[in-house]
């Protein structure tokens, strides 16, 4: 890589890191090209963008960016994982392979919602429900208090209905 093309991509990955809501650093060790397509892939699925650094290129693409003090976690072979979405989605994924066994990620640390987190805070983040899966519960939560009250006020009726239809079987028993 020339000098021009070390800026370029310094640029792009600052650019990145600054948009993004979530970015991870991982090491990587023994990963054969199929495992890091397939891991690349299923991450661009989820929005999740991938580069494998040198550590010099990411401390300086780091020292702009309000994460200054991910830089210490920059040693050996180094991949970072960053998106501009949903954290805990980013997370999840992020975390669904670094648990494979043939798959040797190591969390060292990276970044949600604009602070700078370690390796188990990712963890916890990842173990978290996503946006969609809150909204979803929420708005049941909304749905679920009128529903029950509907039910009740049909069943007020119903309830009075078989009480009279009762009563009437009643009264043509004692009369026949």
């Amino acid at each position: 890589m020339n000098r021009a093309q070390k800026e370029a991509f310094v640029a792009d990955l600052n650019q990145g890191i600054s948009g993004a809501q979530a970015f991870a650093v991982m090491s990587f060790e023994k990963l054969d090209v199929e495992k890091m397509t397939a891991f690349r892939l299923s991450l661009r699925k989820k929005n999740v963008y991938v580069k494998v650094i040198k550590n010099t290129l990411a401390k300086r693409a780091f020292e702009s960016t309000p994460y200054k003090d991910v830089s210490k976690v920059f040693e050996g072979p180094t991949l970072v994982a960053y998106s501009a979405g949903d954290p805990v989605v980013a997370a999840k994924a992020i975390m669904e392979w670094a648990g494979k066994e043939d798959v040797k990620l190591k969390l060292k640390g990276g970044a949600a919602l604009g602070q700078v987190m370690s390796a188990a805070q990712i963890t916890a983040l990842s173990k978290l429900p996503g946006r969609n899966e809150l909204l979803v519960s929420f708005l049941w939560a909304l749905k679920s208090s009128p529903t029950k009250f509907l039910y009740a006020l049909k069943d007020a009726p119903n309830r009075l209905g078989y009480a009279l239809e009762a009563l009437r079987q009643k009264k043509e028993k004692e009369g026949a």
